[in-house]
């Protein structure tokens, strides 16, 4: 196995190109970047190189629509074990490149790497096809009506796909590299400041497996900075990529917004936030308010609150009333203790404390008739407000901190969520049920009970019913082909 990277522990890692099986070292024209919180790495000139990451002829793709879906299968699954941090030195590079370049702490990284393999197993890739987009539409024309009396056909065609990915969490790198191979497409992939080699470090792996396999010579992986016109006008043309995925803050959903012309679909991972919602049971006595709490702090803790999944604001079934708010009070300290209980591969405590956020909870603090601080953000904790109103920065919290806030009446709750929140906690089940609906109206993109699974993918004898679920309200690999139409005079 060639390795093209430094070792971890020196000060600036080389981060290759990943070209349709071809792997582009930084070489002479190199150019050095710096990840969003620390580390340094160097690519090649994107400028250099950005008209061949693109695909500018679609009947390059015949090979790939050609390959047979199980072949694509059998190669992903032979891929995945190869991707272990223990045995690839290429994922261990991404994992210690990662650790210093964005927010996870070591053991809450280290879980998500060991999930990999998970991503490339044989069931899973077979339950994603079937669920979400069928193999038989993407190995051939399939016919609409009854056999032998069918005008009308249809195939799933693979498109030229370019995917912003971000870099919060890394297995969206697994994630990409996947839906990017079953649904058959020419897949360039940016990489994130935040995470600048994992997805590189995967598709170097299947180079290492086979350079020459019709996958592997659809995937080009490289970074540039985001916003260099001069790389991304060379790249987003219609004439060389049809669906655009993009993840990301709101600053990048909208400066991509200007490339967006007929001939490229955007397939939007938009800025999500989440919320919890805890019916009055729980402060009705210590297990309940036990049981919440902990619910609560998985919510949060979750990837230690850097996911979209994370909660942040939790509406509280409760009056302002001096009596309900004592309990709402000992719910957030309830909370603050759960944190700390918390298993060290689900969340920690933050790499590193955020000032601002500690000087906006130490300004609310002073106002003690409107709230009560329980906890920093050095290792997480609550904003208990103290009347329905959340906290201006309820948006920007993080480092486990969340804002439990009192609604006398919780059906209140939906009308103010929209397309925004993606995922809602909600304890106990009697109340999920009761609001589903309401929240599905307004926006919500999934609810749970609270503290349930945030990975959507847990092993064991039901995983395969979360094989090919949607994301954010969508189905995105029955987006990223193209449904083609094949309509006769005669029957056939």
């Amino acid at each position: 196995m060639a390795v093209t990277t430094a070792p971890p522990e020196t000060s600036v890692m080389d981060i290759p190109f990943l070209i349709r099986g071809r792997v582009v070292p930084p070489g002479d024209h190199a150019v050095e970047f710096g990840g969003r919180v620390g580390a340094r790495f160097r690519t090649p000139d994107p400028k250099r190189y950005a008209g061949q990451l693109v695909l500018a002829d679609p009947s390059e793709l015949r090979d790939l629509h050609e390959t047979p879906i199980d072949e694509i299968i059998d190669f992903l699954t032979e891929l995945g074990p190869r991707l272990t941090l223990d045995e690839n030195p290429l994922v261990r590079a991404a994992f210690h490149l990662a650790l210093d370049a964005g927010e996870l702490t070591e053991p809450v990284l280290r879980a998500v790497y060991e999930e990999f393999p998970y991503q490339f197993s044989r069931a899973r890739l077979n339950g994603m096809v079937e669920k979400t987009i069928g193999k038989a539409y993407l190995d051939g024309w399939v016919e609409r009506g009854r056999p032998g009396r069918s005008s009308v056909r249809m195939r799933a065609v693979g498109t030229r796909n370019l995917h912003i990915i971000a870099g919060n969490v890394p297995i969206t790198a697994a994630i990409t590299v996947v839906r990017s191979a079953l649904c058959k497409a020419d897949c360039l992939i940016k990489m994130p400041s935040n995470d600048p080699f994992t997805a590189a470090a995967i598709v170097q792996s299947m180079i290492d497996l086979d350079p020459d396999h019709p996958v592997t010579r659809h995937f080009a992986v490289a970074y540039w900075k985001g916003g260099d016109e001069e790389v991304e006008s060379q790249i987003i043309r219609p004439a060389r990529i049809e669906k655009l995925t993009a993840w990301g803050g709101m600053a990048s959903m909208v400066h991509i917004q200007k490339y967006l012309v007929p001939g490229i679909e955007l397939i939007a991972m938009n800025p999500k936030l989440s919320i919890s919602i805890v019916g009055h049971d729980a402060l009705e006595s210590p297990p309940a308010m036990a049981e919440a709490a902990r619910g609560i702090a998985l919510m949060a803790g979750h990837m230690n609150q850097t996911a979209c999944s994370s909660t942040r604001v939790v509406y509280v079934e409760c009056s302002t009333e001096e009596d309900d708010l004592t309990r709402l009070e000992e719910l957030g300290t309830e909370v603050h203790r759960a944190f700390g209980d918390l298993p060290p591969e689900y969340s920690t405590a933050p790499k590193r404390p955020d000032p601002d956020l500690d000087d906006e909870l130490q300004a609310v603090a002073l106002d003690d008739e409107y709230y009560r601080v329980v906890g920093d953000s050095s290792f997480g904790g609550a904003v208990v407000s103290r009347t329905e109103e959340p906290v201006e920065f309820c948006d920007r919290l993080t480092n486990r901190m969340v804002n439990l806030v009192p609604v006398a009446d919780i059906t209140r709750v939906p009308q103010w969520v929209n397309e925004e929140t993606q995922t809602v906690g909600i304890y106990p089940e009697r109340l999920r049920e009761q609001l589903r609906d309401d929240l599905a109206l307004h926006g919500v993109q999934r609810t749970i009970p609270l503290g349930a699974s945030q990975t959507g993918n847990p092993p064991g004898a039901d995983s395969e019913q979360r094989f090919g679920m949607p994301h954010d309200g969508m189905e995105p690999m029955r987006r990223m082909v193209r449904w083609v139409l094949d309509d006769s005079t005669d029957l056939r």
